[in-house]
């Protein structure tokens, strides 16, 4: 017979039977019909007809078992019963199901993030073929630390690209930045998008192929550009010109330049890293002159294709000469580069990495802290897991002389694991699905608490086969996990030992408390995290920036008046203006905002001394910026509106700089370099404050006079909302014309919050998972303990009866208590102190051993355990010893 029609008879049992039936009976009554033609009387012939046939029974079953896959009907079987149970036992089913789900939803939502952001390949032609290049010489100190690639300058790719001819493709990228744009002409609304800088050849050596119109090619390839012309990304495309196929050809002014659009780029790619989608590609060469020209500004990331035949290694020795000679080149003209550094220019390697993935500044700054984060929700599904096992023990025992009996009768104690596994199976699924709900919303929320409006993160968490396969590999092994050695206690017991219950409870106690210890242990460890996390946060929060951030609006300011002297008097009207209105307690303009990851730096020279070994930050601001952010001035004099940039150019300095360069000389009207050779005088010095990073203290900071800008930061103090304050100077600008407009509103809390996104993602992640961790532990304890008591009513209505006082009743069940979580909490002290030592790069202020983060771990802990068992206990010293006495 074939497995088709065993499956067809599986799926419908009861026709088989009815089959099996008629045909059994219609044999035998033809045997009756021809016994009574040999003349035999009808019942003897019946008789007759019956013995020779045996069994009636044994035959139908073997016929039903020959023409049935016994297996599947047995399946079948056991998950009708299971469900049946489930539904006549409501509240332990959804408490099952609820915190098993909430445990399997947050692994699958942080692993889809991690997924999205560290495994999947770009969305190319044999994406193991791609490579980046990186080399062992440190960043330029302007470069976000978080961008996972080495950054080169233009000229050196031109030589590397020359180099790898015929055995890769090496393609062009900057790191992408929001700017305005507007589309087709100067009345078409503003908005922001995503500009990335590339070389005219990246698309061809990425494989990527136009949807529409074309993409760069060898025409644009050389300075200056013959043509201005973009290619934007299908999404955006889609977006904001609806598919519109005439968009070939029109006017795009991105950041106040003109271009027309020369194609649209393949549906599904936007860009090669993973967490920012690019809207808008300009090819490199209608860049800053100063960028391609000089080799010190490293601001690109290459990332190649391998020609078929070679591999990474072969490339980078074969690139290795070039760049060694472009190193030598640059170590020859950097007169103002210290020894150390021209040592390590000169010792730099280039070396080729893989580079399916591409290149990403979400994942060097969260990689590790989604790790963590994943490590943690794994420790939540344990203890889910370890909590349902707990009940289903509490379960068996309720059911063991059901099971014992069933035994007695011949049942074989595979089948009634299997048939006990089918219930764990149906948990486990349902709390799968419910899982998969969470983790589809939960994701999106994860990624949403560390973007931002200048920083946009939008990472592809789609339906993927390696995410699906995380959440049912995830639920298996949590259906074996708590389902497994429940069922195979169950079925252990003695048969006449657990019929007269009287065996079986205490192993099964046992185990539970096992369990339960489990529970105590991952819960504290996550507490304690939780603690850490939390505590790191509000260290950092705490942190005196060298500037008051209350009250503090920030603008971004652009001008688009053609001449730089035009430029500079309306900002100074804008300034002068903003500062009349009433309410507005100060007004001053600088470069791009603080702690907005923009910067400019460059190393100092002082008379007689060789170069810094390290770079500094050089920040333009206008007269009144010290008395608007509240930056107190220390000694000397705030800028004044006709200081300009003159050598030698009037400068204040923060404490940190004189600290560093002079020590405790007196550095008024002192002067040094910038390694470009222009001279600084020391007009003043400022109070420290923090430019980008709160992690790293004050750094030195140089602050020069405002030049005429195109865009510029207006921080404007008042007791006025946001968008009053957008509204104002907006009408402010509107009246002094000459394209002056506000672009950007935010406010100075907003971009110091900015510098804590992983913080505050671990605060706020590690707190809840720390949270969730707690009550389920708190509910193992109460349900063991509960049922402690229940199956201890005798004893504790005798120790009643006997004098006990309720005290003593207490004490009894809280010594339970303390027997159960004081082993859970010596291994979860444990795993906490391994647990800090990991987190410890991404703590602040917190020690690997903190008395204060411990110590109220434990307190949290101790408080919920209290709780947990002080319910039960108080129930216990209710217990009338009549009723007990006479209990079952």
């Amino acid at each position: 017979m074939s497995w088709l029609t065993r499956l067809k008879n599986a799926l419908n049992p009861q026709r088989l039977d009815d089959e099996l039936a008629a045909e059994l009976r219609d044999h035998v009554e033809r045997r009756a019909e021809d016994l009574r033609a040999g003349g035999l009387s009808a019942a003897e012939a019946d008789r007759q007809a019956a013995l020779a046939f045996g069994n009636i029974t044994g035959l139908r079953e073997q016929s039903r078992e020959l023409k049935l896959w016994t297996t599947l009907e047995g399946t079948s079987q056991d998950v009708r019963y299971a469900w049946r149970g489930l539904l006549r036992n409501p509240a332990f089913a959804v408490t099952a199901v609820l915190s098993l789900g909430l445990a399997i939803g947050a692994n699958t939502a942080i692993y889809s993030i991690i997924d999205a952001a560290l495994f999947r390949s770009l969305p190319l032609p044999q994406p193991d073929r791609l490579f980046t290049l990186t080399s062992n010489e440190s960043d330029p100190a302007g470069m976000p630390p978080s961008v996972d690639a080495t950054p080169f300058s233009y000229p050196l790719f031109v030589q590397l690209r020359e180099a790898a001819a015929g055995s890769a493709q090496l393609a062009l990228f900057d790191t992408p930045s929001l700017v305005e744009a507007q589309a087709f002409d100067t009345n078409s609304p503003y908005e922001d998008v995503t500009r990335q800088f590339v070389s005219p050849d990246s698309f061809s050596a990425l494989g990527v192929p136009p949807a529409l119109g074309q993409l760069f090619s060898s025409s644009e390839d050389h300075y200056p550009s013959p043509r201005a012309a973009v290619v934007i990304s299908h999404d955006y495309w889609k977006r904001r010109f609806g598919g519109d196929t005439g968009v070939v050809g029109r006017k795009f002014i991105v950041d106040g330049r003109t271009y027309s659009i020369l194609g649209v780029a393949r549906k599904g790619f936007s860009g090669i890293e993973a967490g920012k989608h690019v809207d808008v590609w300009l090819p490199v060469t209608v860049h800053d002159p100063t960028i391609l020209t000089t080799p010190d500004i490293r601001i690109f990331h290459i990332l190649g294709r391998l020609a078929p035949g070679t591999g990474r290694e072969s490339l980078a020795k074969r690139l290795q000469p070039s760049f060694q000679q472009h190193q030598e080149t640059r170590s020859s003209v950097a007169s103002g580069m210290s020894a150390a550094a021209l040592r390590q220019l000169k010792q730099s390697r280039l070396t080729a990495q893989p580079g399916a993935n591409g290149l990403s500044s979400f994942r060097g700054t969260f990689s590790k802290p989604l790790w963590i984060l994943l490590v943690v929700a794994a420790c939540i599904l344990l203890i889910a897991c370890a909590n349902v096992a707990s009940l289903l023990l509490t379960r068996s025992t309720a059911r063991a002389s059901e099971i014992s009996l069933r035994v007695s009768l011949g049942a074989r104690r595979a089948r009634l694991v299997r048939q006990l596994l089918a219930e764990s199976l149906l948990i486990s699924l349902a709390a799968g699905a419910l899982g998969w709900g969470i983790a589809y919303t939960g994701a999106p929320a994860l990624v949403a608490m560390v973007a931002t409006k200048a920083s946009p993160v939008r990472l592809d968490l789609a339906l993927d086969s390696r995410v699906l396969w995380f959440c049912g590999t995830v639920c298996s092994l949590a259906a074996l996990f708590f389902g497994l050695l429940p069922a195979w206690h169950a079925t252990s017991s003695a048969p006449m030992f657990a019929l007269r219950h009287a065996a079986g409870q205490t192993g099964r106690l046992r185990l539970s408390r096992l369990f339960v210890g489990l529970q105590v242990a991952f819960a504290f460890c996550l507490v304690t995290g939780g603690a850490g996390f939390l505590f790191s946060l509000r260290n950092l929060a705490a942190v005196d920036t060298g500037f008051d951030a209350k009250g503090v609006t920030v603008l971004t300011i652009t001008n688009s008046a053609p001449q730089h002297d035009r430029q500079l008097a309306l900002m100074q009207q804008l300034r002068l203006r903003a500062a009349a209105l009433p309410g507005v307690q100060g007004v001053a303009a600088g470069w791009m905002a603080i702690f907005s990851g923009a910067r400019r730096e460059q190393r100092v020279v002082l008379p007689g001394k060789p170069p810094s070994e390290r770079q500094e930050t050089f920040y333009r601001v206008s007269p009144g910026y010290f008395a608007t952010l509240r930056t107190p001035l220390l000694g000397g004099r705030d800028f004044s509106p006709a200081d300009n940039d003159n050598e030698p150019v009037p400068t204040v300095v923060n404490r940190a700089f004189a600290k560093r360069y002079f020590g405790n000389e007196e550095v008024l009207d002192r002067e040094f370099r910038r390694d470009d050779g222009v001279r600084h005088r020391i007009i003043g010095i400022a109070a420290n404050s923090y430019f980008g990073d709160l992690r790293h203290g004050p750094e030195p900071i140089v602050y020069m006079p405002m030049k005429p800008p195109r865009a510029f930061t207006l921080y404007f103090r008042s007791a006025y909302d946001p968008a009053s304050v957008a509204n104002m100077v907006q009408h402010e600008a509107e009246t002094l014309g000459s394209g002056i407009r506000v672009r950007d509103v935010t406010t100075m809390d907003a971009l110091v919050g900015s510098t804590m996104l992983r913080e505050r993602l671990l605060a706020c992640v590690g707190g809840a998972f720390a949270f969730l961790g707690l009550i389920l532990a708190a509910t193992g304890l109460f349900g063991l303990l509960n049922y402690s008591v229940t199956r201890r009513t005798r004893e504790i209505g005798i120790r009643s009866a006997l004098g006990a006082k309720r005290w003593s009743i207490y004490r009894l069940v809280l010594r339970d208590l303390a027997g159960i979580t004081g082993g859970g909490l010596l291994a979860g002290l444990a795993g906490s102190l391994v647990l800090m030592r990991v987190t410890r790069s991404l703590l602040f202020g917190i020690e690997p051993v903190d008395p204060l983060v411990i110590g109220t771990a434990l307190a949290v802990f101790v408080i919920a355990a209290a709780v947990a068992g002080g319910l039960p206990a108080r129930r216990a010293a209710k217990i009338d010893p009549l009723v007990a006495l006479r209990y079952e």
